[in-house]
């Protein structure tokens, strides 16, 4: 590959306050606030210092993500809570929880966007998140809970300009939720799972299946099936997943939605320029000819884990794509996968 086409494993490989956290809605990261651009009353991740600036943070940044009504800013929210900066700065960060209890944005803890928390309970026994949502649901309010040590969060519910749905913000919920279950969706067997995934054919009924699996979760009532459909197309040896078969979802503004095998690709822009070592523009060809198209093959070259020695030439690979209509936006989105062939097979 060239030096503009990143290989997996080379990209792996270079890869006295409370602490605080927060629970916003939407998609992905907002850019950076350039110092001085913070509006009156405003205070950042850095300036909360008790409950009265944890809650000024909380409301700021309830008002700026309300104001955002373009599905590829959302988008981007995801990456821009985890960034340090405005919106994060050490422990003093942001969550965006749905309206069942998944935290759906997590500043702080990328796999507890695979969980539930509505049942988490501090050290003495307290249903935090129950509190939060209840007192989310009274306009806004604090609520104290125990974790080595008395703690303060802040919650309050806002609207998409996105979606129009609702979302709980939260700040100041710092608890190691490491021993929540994942939650996986029980989902109906495609008619081509991915280790039956061998050629062209089967290539299209698995990647189609999962673009109406998808769809679906993308059009349920506040996003509620999406978190188990995603963790379900993660889980190796599954349905969705199996060695180098897997898939991967990008917005209509090129941002990774979700990535089944390298998930530190979601919320970050897709690089539409990247090419493999033949010169295809990979990215834009198959990504963006399935906007363009519907639907999208492509043979080109990218690294394979399984095997040695292709970090910078790649091996031959067989893309399929298909775009799908996401709510409130007039850009489609792209859900795809890919096979590895061999080399009389280009």
């Amino acid at each position: 590959m060239t030096d503009r086409a990143l290989s997996r494993r080379a990209f792996l490989k270079t890869a006295g306050v409370a602490a605080l956290g927060v629970g916003l809605a939407a998609c992905q990261p907002i850019p950076p606030i350039p110092d001085g651009e913070t509006a009156m009353g405003e205070v950042t991740a850095a300036q909360v210092t008790d409950p009265e600036s944890l809650k000024a943070f909380v409301l700021g940044a309830k008002a700026r993500i309300e104001a955002i009504t373009d599905m590829n800013e959302g988008a981007k929210l995801r990456e821009g809570l985890k960034t340090e900066g405005y919106w994060k700065s050490g422990s003093t960060f942001l969550i965006i929880f749905l309206m069942n209890g998944d935290a759906f944005i997590h500043g702080n803890d990328r796999e507890a966007e695979s969980k539930n928390l509505m049942g988490v309970e501090d050290e003495r026994g307290t249903k935090v998140i129950e509190k939060l949502f209840a007192a989310a649901a009274q306009g806004g309010g604090f609520v104290r809970y125990d974790d080595e040590g008395p703690k303060t969060a802040y919650a309050v519910e806002y609207i998409s300009g996105i979606t129009a749905r609702r979302f709980v913000l939260v700040g100041g919920f710092s608890m190691d939720v490491s021993n929540v279950p994942i939650q996986i969706a029980d989902l109906p067997k495609p008619p081509v799972t991915a280790s039956e995934v061998v050629d062209r054919e089967t290539l299209i009924a698995f990647v189609e299946a999962a673009a109406e699996t998808y769809s679906n979760a993308v059009l349920s009532e506040g996003y509620s099936a999406l978190t188990g459909v995603r963790n379900a197309f993660r889980v190796e040896g599954g349905d969705w997943k199996s060695g180098s078969i897997y898939l991967y979802v990008v917005s209509g503004g090129g941002v990774t939605l979700f990535h089944g095998s390298e998930p530190f690709r979601e919320g970050i822009t897709t690089d539409m320029t990247r090419t493999d070592s033949k010169g295809v523009r990979f990215a834009e060809e198959l990504i963006g000819g399935a906007r363009r198209e519907g639907r999208k093959f492509l043979r080109y070259h990218y690294d394979n884990p399984a095997i040695q020695g292709d970090e910078e030439t790649g091996s031959p690979k067989l893309g399929y794509a298909v775009s799908f209509q996401p709510p409130n936006t007039e850009q489609k989105g792209v859900i795809g996968s890919g096979i590895y062939i061999d080399t009389d097979e280009e």
